[in-house]
């Protein structure tokens, strides 16, 4: 059976209408010679599928209507396809390839060209400068030293021992931190979890601060994938002795040590140096090879730093500041030596304390001496004396009669101990610390000369010592003053101050009324080994020899006066003591004027003091509360071991005769 091909011309059923079809399918005009071929024959031949005839469509009655054309834009015709596609010619895939090729390989080779001949130059700057660097070499930080040469403070050289885990193998590494336990004081465990969990894929930090000995005993064993890099750390050679003075280091951003508090702050500039750069390149090794001709920057090692402090004299006050605030179950203890001449302090010891080496709260590090405030109590009533002297009109005989009580500003003044009939002189009033005989003799003192002599005295304003963080205590101007604040003055309440103060206060008295700047350096040695001795602390007068002198004798009562109660603690036997007591109270959050401070200060030999003993003891709960009775006893410790420590000979002198009562 054949198949035909279909019939050319026109298909059966359909009109012979050949007009070219306008958009949308429908006939275009007559006559359009823009699309209608002069001839069918002419026209080339199409394979199409054959239509069904007209007979077998729907009768144009049943078609569905056609839709408005707002609903659906007409349809255009797509062009038929073309069911016979031509295979592609596998020679010209080929040639096309290899043309890619072609030119791929030469972008490559005109690319390598470019870098080893044209740029290599610039290439191997670039690389030279990846292997080159500048290294900053830290200079070694200045020692702190006592009044006698003792190691206070030093830098040593240690190591930080760190792994690369890539270059070990698990067997390696079993063997590696077996090796280690020991020296570094680390468990194997320990030591296996940093380098099986490293803070970076080829670098953790398994130990800092590493003494150079075992440093070197571990590189020694050249173990794989183990580096250590040398460092500084600052060491206490007697771990907490005056480390409320000497302070803390810490490490800033570049590793280098900077002081964090006490005079390894105040001083940082001095101990710290300069530190220097070096121009080194890396090798293959990781080895710092030094370059030649580099812009170097030599090191500037810190300067050695001489101390007023006598080491052994303050670990004494420090033991008998711990042994009574044990005792007393006290807040705190302080205790202040100075030799009034030259102000210089030779002990400012505090408990508690703490060790620099193994702080880590920088809170803890509290100067106690200089920035705890508290009132001075009696031990102020000194001041109140010396303006009446000067500039009240009154004299170490002037009398008073001491009532149980007086109203003084609307506010009641009493004593702690009273006889009916007392009759006082101002020497009597001292020595037996009355508050409102002090009270009476405040009354002839013109209020901004009591503030003037408060001031000069070194009250309200920091001591000139450089220490950081020190505080001015409290002194209300006169324009602040309630009634009764001349008054309370007069007697140490209403005033805040500090235990150096209060030494630097006495020592002034000690000192024949000149005032001698309190200061804890001696000189310092700069890395030549060059001595320079610090230069002498400013001094001005505060009150006038004669002045000073009558004030001497009268606190050489106040032992003897202590001494009648039971007292003893201000008896040494070959000096005369000049000395005073101090009671304060204050409020808390639950009750008012419950809480008490304790204070002593001393003064040997008496007729002319070598050194001040402040003592001051805060908020004790056992064993009464009086300064004489809570204060008193480190007093007495300290000054004992002063005197035989500094070498103070006996001055065979017997306490002044002073008239303290009147008739």
């Amino acid at each position: 059976m054949t198949l035909q091909p279909p019939a050319r011309g026109p298909v059966a059923g359909r009109r012979n209408d050949r007009r070219p079809r306008a958009p949308g399918g429908r006939p275009g005009p007559p006559g359009d010679a823009r699309s209608v071929s002069k001839s069918p024959e002419r026209a080339p031949a199409r394979l199409t599928r054959p239509r069904p005839p007209q007979a077998q469509r729907p009768p144009q009655a049943q078609r569905q209507p056609r839709r408005a054309a707002a609903q659906h834009p007409p349809r255009s015709q797509s062009p038929p396809r073309n069911r016979q596609l031509p295979r592609g010619d596998p020679v010209r895939r080929l040639g096309i390839t290899l043309l890619a090729t072609v030119f791929v390989l030469t972008l490559f080779a005109g690319r390598l060209v470019q870098l080893q001949g044209m740029e290599s130059g610039s290439y191997r700057t670039l690389a030279a400068q990846e292997r080159d660097r500048i290294v900053v070499l830290p200079a070694l930080r200045g020692s702190i030293t006592g009044a006698n040469g003792q190691l206070l403070a030093m830098t040593v050289e240690t190591y930080t021992v760190f792994a690369d885990p890539p270059q070990m193998t698990a067997a390696q590494q079993q063997q590696v931190v077996g090796t280690l336990a020991a020296p570094l004081g680390m468990s194997a465990a320990a030591i296996l979890d940093k380098i099986t969990h490293p803070t970076s894929p080829q670098y953790v930090v398994l130990a800092a601060n590493v003494p150079a000995q075992t440093g070197n005993q571990i590189q020694a064993l050249n173990l794989p994938g183990i580096g250590m890099t040398a460092s500084f750390a600052r060491s206490y050679p007697d771990g907490d002795i005056a480390a409320n003075i000497i302070g803390f280091t810490g490490t800033n951003s570049q590793g280098n040590l900077v002081g964090g508090a006490g005079i390894e702050r105040a001083d940082n500039g001095l101990l710290a140096g300069q530190t220097g750069s070096e121009h080194v390149q890396i090798g293959t090794d990781g080895q710092q090879i030094p370059l030649a001709g580099g812009n170097d920057k030599p090191v500037t090692d810190g300067s050695d730093l001489q101390l007023t402090i006598v080491p052994s004299l303050q670990y004494d006050a420090e033991q008998a500041c711990a042994q009574q605030v044990a005792k007393t179950r006290a807040d705190n203890c302080t205790v202040v030596i100075i030799q009034p001449q030259t102000g210089r302090v030779l002990a400012m010891a505090q408990w508690p304390t703490f060790n620099p080496a193994t702080l880590t709260d920088a809170a803890q590090a509290t100067d106690l001496p200089v920035q705890d405030e508290f009132q001075p109590g009696s031990t102020a009533k000194v001041i109140t004396a010396a303006a009446a002297f000067e500039r009240g009109g009154q004299t170490p005989m002037s009398a008073y009669n001491i009532p149980a009580q007086i109203d003084e500003g609307g506010q009641p003044i009493r004593d702690a101990e009273w006889a009916p009939g007392e009759r006082y002189t101002i020497a009597g009033i001292v020595a037996h610390s009355s508050n409102v005989g002090m009270s009476q003799v405040a009354a002839h003192v013109p209020p901004q000369v009591q503030y003037g002599y408060l001031r000069a005295f070194g009250l309200g304003q920091p001591t000139g010592i450089g220490l950081p963080g020190e505080t001015a205590g409290d002194l209300p101007p006169v324009s602040q003053w309630y009634a009764d604040t001349r008054y309370t003055l007069a007697f140490g309440q209403g005033v805040a101050v500090t235990a150096l103060q209060m030494a630097s206060v006495y020592a002034t008295i000690a000192n024949g009324g000149v005032r001698v700047q309190p200061t804890l350096i001696e000189g310092t040695t700069d890395p030549s080994g060059t001595y320079t001795p610090a230069p002498a602390p400013p001094a001005r007068r505060v009150i006038q020899a004669s002045t000073a002198h009558a004030l001497l004798q009268i606190l050489q009562q106040v032992p003897l006066v202590n001494e009648a109660g039971g007292q003893p603690w201000g008896i040494i036997p070959g000096y005369a003591i000049a000395a005073k007591t101090g009671t304060s109270q204050e409020s808390n959050g639950r009750c008012a004027l419950c809480v008490y401070g304790s204070s002593y200060i001393g003064m040997a030999p008496g007729d002319d003091p070598k050194l001040v003993v402040a003592v001051n003891v805060q908020h004790p709960r056992k064993g009464g509360h009086f300064g004489i009775e809570v204060a008193g006893p480190v007093f007495y410790q300290v000054i004992k071991e002063a005197l035989a420590i500094l070498d103070i000979p006996p001055d065979g002198a017997t306490p002044a005769k002073v008239r303290l009562t009147a008739p």
